[in-house]
């Protein structure tokens, strides 16, 4: 194992003779009929499978048998039966992958009775001897287990594991917990941990930016994940770590149906390019059209050109199909999260609806206010928004007490919070929001006559659609992510009111993208120190950026608050 597992000296005495799996292969082959059921998500049909082999055997066939049957009865929801059924077998007799059920119901009966504590020495096998179908189940209970021992730089290693079979944006939300979880280990404890992983663990590289973080030593440097045959090509950086490429590509549809927001990130990007004083890349520009192959071609070309880095492209379609290609050799910024994990030195860039609500549960549960109503509509962003803060809120330990769907022109509010506040609404301490303007002053003018006029609002940025000043002051008092520059808190740029003016493309939406964009020249510019130094962090136009160790470019907003019907900069 990587880590060194901590226990409850009792417990260890207790069950240390039952927390070791043999390596020995079982001579007791499981019932195929019911392996198939099990594969199958048939648990029921294939516990009564297995308790029907039990009846017909005995000795060391029938307890596997048992235990087999235990586990599906487990599976299939119903820890009384397994429980009942596993009580009488003994473990000492067991052997491979059936001992190793028995620890994982032991330990996952455990979990459920809030006694992880406890859990952990069922859970303290050797990680090559789980059987591979089950080690994510395994990783995922030894994550509860530290998670309620308290143990948190144990609980940050075992999401290193289960990053593993995750989704990008899944990794960049797991990457964020990793980030806070180390945030709340021990000064003392933090060293001497770190110091017992290797340089090209994962984990140290989050380890270490929190040692940096915290103005603390580290034990060894962070192994590079950007290769020297792509740096060494860059001019000599910087002293603040400053070091573009000679030539820089920039991808993005300046034709077709994305071109709007192609554009939109292409002026914001020049627009802090030309803000740099000192040695600037060549930089080309090739439309990709929006389409998949338009994105293909366009790197190609860009590489047989000289491009010694690539930003983009932008849409997701067009960042899979680059992703895909096996020929380009230099670093890429893509900007947007696509299907694949980004290859070593390269990064991850987005400003995705999924981020938004990451990071809105961990204001709500910063705040201790763990337990809160959805409102939200049919549509695409505020659903996608409202699946992250519910993934992440229930990581946190919060509780969703209702979530309501707002239709057309909330005609139906008033029956909907009055059936509401009927039932357990009262007990809700935050409300989430996920609206457009005009359903949100709706939601607001009917909240502000109940019982839920002073409990805490969030809202996603989506509220920001349809907006109008004279009429948004029934926001007052919600707070939204917000970007520095909308704020006026980046001064890497003419603030946003003065680019409306002279450029009025840049108004509503595009002004985000236009900020996307000139963080994505920062980005390029910096690539090279923010894969290099953990304790790296970019002040940007869209929040303070920074790079994690699988390559996603983690983004802390501004807060802001409604105040006159305009989004103010909002206190702590």
């Amino acid at each position: 194992m990587r880590f060194k597992l901590l226990a409850p000296a009792l417990a260890i005495l207790l069950i240390s003779a039952c927390a070791t799996v043999s390596t020995t292969p079982t001579h007791m082959p499981a019932n195929a009929a019911a392996e198939q059921l099990i594969n199958e998500g048939k648990f029921r049909e294939a516990a009564l499978a297995y308790e029907s082999e039990a009846a017909m055997s005995k000795g060391a066939p029938h307890d596997a048998a048992i235990v087999r049957a235990a586990n599906a009865w487990k599976l299939a929801g119903d820890d009384g039966k397994a429980r009942t059924l596993i009580a009488p077998i003994p473990r000492k007799k067991l052997s491979g992958d059936v001992a190793f059920l028995h620890d994982l119901l032991n330990a996952e009966f455990l979990l459920a009775d809030k006694r992880g504590g406890e859990a952990i020495a069922f859970l303290n096998q050797r990680r090559d001897s789980v059987p591979n179908g089950d080690r994510i189940r395994w990783h995922t209970d030894r994550f509860r287990a530290f998670d309620q021992a308290g143990m948190k730089f144990d609980v940050a290693g075992e999401q290193i594991w289960l990053m593993e079979g995750m989704k990008p944006k899944e990794r960049a939300a797991a990457g964020r917990n990793i980030e806070r979880l180390l945030g709340l280990v021990p000064a003392a404890e933090l060293t001497q941990r770190s110091a017992g992983l290797s340089a090209s663990d994962p984990l140290y590289a989050y380890a270490a930016r929190e040692l940096k973080k915290r103005g603390m030593p580290l034990p060894m440097p962070v192994a590079s994940s950007m290769s020297n045959e792509r740096s060494n090509a860059f001019p000599p950086a910087e002293s603040d770590g400053y070091r573009p490429p000679n030539q820089l590509a920039v991808l993005l549809p300046l034709s077709g149906n994305s071109a709007g927001a192609g554009i939109a990130v292409r002026d914001g990007f020049l627009s802090q390019y030309y803000a740099e004083n000192r040695r600037r890349p060549r930089v080309n520009f090739y439309d990709t059209a929006g389409s998949a192959e338009g994105a293909k071609n366009a790197a190609s070309k860009a590489i047989a050109e000289g491009a010694q880095m690539i930003v983009g492209p932008l849409t997701r379609d067009e960042v899979n199909a680059v992703s895909n290609q096996t020929d380009i050799s230099v670093p890429i910024l893509f900007l947007n999260r696509g299907q694949n994990t980004p290859a070593p030195g390269n990064l991850s860039f987005a400003l995705s609806p999924d981020e938004e609500g990451w990071i809105s549960a961990d204001r709500f549960a910063n705040r201790n206010q763990m337990s809160v109503i959805i409102f939200t509509q049919r549509d695409d962003t505020a659903q996608r928004t409202v699946s992250a803060f519910k993934d992440q809120y229930k990581i946190r330990g919060g509780q969703v007490i209702a979530e309501h769907l707002v239709e057309g022109e909330a005609i139906d509010l008033p029956a909907k919070i009055t059936a509401l506040l009927a039932s357990n609404g009262g007990n809700a301490s935050a409300i989430y929001i996920a609206l457009k303007a005009p359903q949100a002053r709706a939601l607001m003018a009917q909240l502000k006559t109940s019982t839920l006029a002073a409990t805490p609002k969030l809202a996603a940025s989506l509220i920001l659609n349809g907006a109008s000043a004279s009429q948004d002051v029934v926001l007052d008092g919600i707070e939204i992510p917000e970007l520095p520059w909308l704020l006026n808190q980046y001064g890497g740029l003419a603030n946003a009111e003065s680019v409306a003016k002279t450029m009025p493309s840049i108004r509503g939406p595009a002004q985000r993208l236009f900020a996307f964009g000139a963080d994505a020249w920062q980005l390029s510019a910096y690539l090279d120190r923010l894969q290099n130094d953990a304790g790296f962090m970019l002040a940007g136009a869209t929040g303070n950026l920074r790079v994690d160790s699988m390559g996603n470019v983690q983004r802390d907003p501004s807060w802001a608050v409604f105040s006159g019907g305009r989004p103010r900069v909002a206190s702590r």
